[in-house]
């Protein structure tokens, strides 16, 4: 496979989700339906016409290729490539004008479960993350270093815990998990969604990140996982496997120590 034009083509959906977005930014009244059964699911014509503006030009430069996609059918990979597009994650800060969301687009070698390519991009803060895998994880073409990645000394007491909702932790252990979790760290916020996982990536954050997200879909992490590994960071289900398509529990930690030590409270639980 062709990573480098594929990773190009990536680019160019970033380019065209952005300029459907931007239209829709900060503007009043704008379509908005709730999506029936899912917590927090807002969707709006941003949403719609930014991944249909996608899989449009999947469709002529990529006929081959799968779609995975938030909105609108799924199309079958005629090849073992398919593309995970979320085109607005963190819909409910869009609608509120706030720039924490991010598009996200994946290509994963799903026979495999081996995500190749990740991009979040944010369009109105022109902030674009390029993972390749093997390769250094990017934000606006220059490599990142994550400060925390090597840190042996890592204590999750001393860690920033993130939740997009305490509102996704539905089931029992899953609330009796996110609440140990939050008596353990020093610092714990929620909202951020996509967000969350670039600010771990980039290592802007005062302390050490740890990401808690239950209730999720694949096109919510497909993206993330070459963009966190590509500087040093852990991204896995809370059993400590490989993310799948059929998964919908997700942890990330700034560094591998981190990550461990969360483990050990899952597990006990």
């Amino acid at each position: 496979m062709d990573l480098d034009r594929r990773t190009k083509l990536a680019e160019k959906l970033a380019d065209v989700s952005q300029e459907v977005i931007k239209q829709y930014f900060r503007q009043p009244r704008i379509p908005t339906e709730t999506k029936e059964g899912e917590i927090s699911a807002i969707v709006t014509i941003a949403d719609r016409e930014a991944e249909n503006a996608m899989v449009e030009i999947l469709l002529k430069e990529a006929p081959g290729d799968g779609v995975i996609r938030e909105e609108g059918e799924n199309i079958p990979s005629k090849n073992g490539f398919s593309w995970v597009l979320d085109p607005i994650d963190g819909t409910s800060s869009f609608v509120r004008g706030l720039p924490i969301f991010g598009t996200l687009i994946g290509l994963v070698d799903l026979e495999n479960n081996n995500p190749l390519i990740g991009i979040v991009n944010q369009p109105i803060l022109q902030e674009r993350w390029l993972g390749v895998k093997g390769n250094p994880t990017t934000l606006n073409n220059r490599p990142i270093v994550n400060p925390y990645a090597q840190d042996t000394y890592s204590n999750l007491a001393q860690a920033c815990l993130t939740s997009t909702t305490p509102l996704m932790f539905v089931t029992n252990r899953q609330k009796a998990i996110a609440t140990k979790l939050q008596q353990v760290c020093q610092r714990t916020a929620f909202g951020g969604d996509c967000y969350n996982y670039a600010a771990l990536t980039s290592g802007w954050s005062s302390m050490p990140m740890v990401v808690l997200d239950s209730d999720m879909k694949y096109y919510d992490f497909c993206a993330l996982v070459p963009i966190i590994e590509g500087v040093g960071g852990v991204i896995t289900d809370w059993s400590g496997n490989e993310l799948t398509s059929q998964s919908s529990e997700v942890l990330a930690a700034s560094n591998r120590f981190l990550w461990e030590e969360t483990l050990q409270i899952i597990n006990s639980i």
